[in-house]
């Protein structure tokens, strides 16, 4: 996705914990750290959302509704069929869940990615796997549901770099 080609006004920015939807000629974008974004997307019928996943797993008390991977897989399922996905044609694409910091220790990336890996299972959704991003996180994830394609940009220096 060019940068020339991503207009503000087609971009649906998803915050911490948050959850957007998107149809041609929108595209989604987050930014990612230890985070994971969860995109589910129905290819044929052009629809994609975005979940901004930080914990496994919780009861989403006071919390975003892409807070938690337990919560947010199936939010993100109904949020899709929705906007008119097929429920067959559903995939799940991660991104992102670097070591940030002291949290190497806890390993949340890799928990918040076996966790939404789980809770898409058991909703029935295929895995369409985990795009590469920098394994000390700071990246922005971007999807666009006209062309089906998940990316990954690292932020360096406070710069994209391809």
């Amino acid at each position: 996705m060019s940068p020339s080609k991503v207009t503000a006004d087609r971009v649906v920015q998803v915050p911490i914990g948050g959850i957007g939807v998107a149809v041609p000629p929108q595209v989604l974008t987050t930014l990612l750290g230890s985070c994971v974004g969860m995109v589910v997307q129905d290819l044929k019928n052009q629809v994609c959302v975005l979940a901004h996943v930080v914990r496994p797993e919780g009861d989403g008390a006071g919390m975003g509704p892409g807070y938690f991977a337990n919560l947010a897989a199936p939010r993100a399922r109904d949020l899709a069929l929705q906007h008119g996905a097929d429920p067959r044609q559903l995939i799940v694409r991660m991104a992102g869940g670097g070591s940030m910091g002291g949290l190497e220790k806890t390993a949340i990336g890799r928990r918040n990615a076996a966790a939404i890996r789980e809770a898409t299972y058991g909703l029935g959704m295929v895995f369409g796997g985990h795009v590469a991003g920098p394994a000390d996180g700071g990246c922005v994830l971007l999807a666009d549901p006209a062309r089906g394609v998940v990316e990954v940009r690292r932020l360096a220096d406070g710069v994209l770099k391809p």
